[in-house]
């Protein structure tokens, strides 16, 4: 399996991180392997959230033959590339899955870049666990974000302060010493101060911090939140792959499937 995420990391980022601790102890995987007898696909549940993650990659017939291997829970929220769709489909109904899209920018091309950009840095602090009040208040504006308690208490959540709330907070999904490459997320600016550049100086304090132990930072980003995305391409962020996520409900099961929003982040 570890040659199928090697091939390439950044697409298999979450699977890889899923590999280390404190990850590992809350995964259940499945995996299919080829004609040459080399794993070349995967599936693997991830239990610890509520509802579980399944996230897939590989061939579409292997996720599918992984799929059929699988336990699987009534609702779980799925990450899959559009080759999976429908075999997903045979086991799972996603009522408007979002699109989102993976980009990646490099240590080289953030090093050329972000001296022209130091005019949008301000004074960010790591968010420790006196801020946890403030941090739930700010992601209270954007159902879906929750910060990630190991990071959070590794320091790698950072914030703006502004008359004692939070501005603005970016954190980190996760770091892969083996790989060197970094996953950035849950970037936030409270609604009633966007379009002041917030955004973009958290991005680049936290930034400035994940490049100091990787090469690579990737993020996720909805296709149709274009703001966001042409943010993150004048920091010299690029398309690297596209991918779909969402909730789904187990076919047969008496739980209606869900209707989301198009617009995540």
């Amino acid at each position: 399996m570890k040659q199928l995420l090697e091939n390439d990391p950044i697409r298999a980022a979450y699977h890889i991180a899923l590999l280390e601790e404190p990850y590992s102890d809350h995964v259940r995987w499945y995996t299919h392997r080829g004609a040459d007898g080399a794993g070349d696909s995967a599936a693997a549940v991830y239990a610890l959230n509520q509802p579980p993650i399944v996230f897939l990659i590989g061939s579409a017939d292997g996720a599918g033959s992984c799929l059929q291997q699988a336990q699987l829970p009534q609702r779980v929220y799925s990450a899959y590339f559009p080759e999976h769709e429908q075999v997903l489909a045979l086991r799972y109904i996603t009522s408007r899955p979002t699109a989102m899209q993976r980009m990646v920018l490099t240590r080289e091309m953030f090093d050329v870049l972000a001296p022209g950009q130091d005019k949008f840095r301000r004074k960010a602090v790591v968010l420790r666990n006196r801020h946890a009040s403030l941090l739930a208040e700010l992601y209270s504006c954007a159902p879906g974000f929750r910060p990630d308690p190991y990071q959070f208490s590794c320091g790698r959540y950072l914030g703006i302060m502004l008359d004692g709330r939070l501005a603005a907070a970016a954190g980190t999904h996760f770091i892969s010493e083996e790989y060197s490459f970094a996953m950035a997320g849950n970037v936030l600016t409270r609604p009633d101060l966007r379009r002041r550049g917030y955004a973009r100086a958290i991005m680049l304090s936290l930034l400035d911090r994940l490049f100091q132990n990787a090469e690579t930072v990737c993020l996720n980003v909805g296709s149709l939140n274009a703001a966001a995305e042409n943010l993150y391409r004048s920091m010299g962020f690029t398309a690297h792959c596209a991918y779909r996520e969402g909730v789904s409900v187990l076919r047969g099961s008496l739980e209606p499937a869900p209707i989301y929003a198009e617009n995540a982040t």
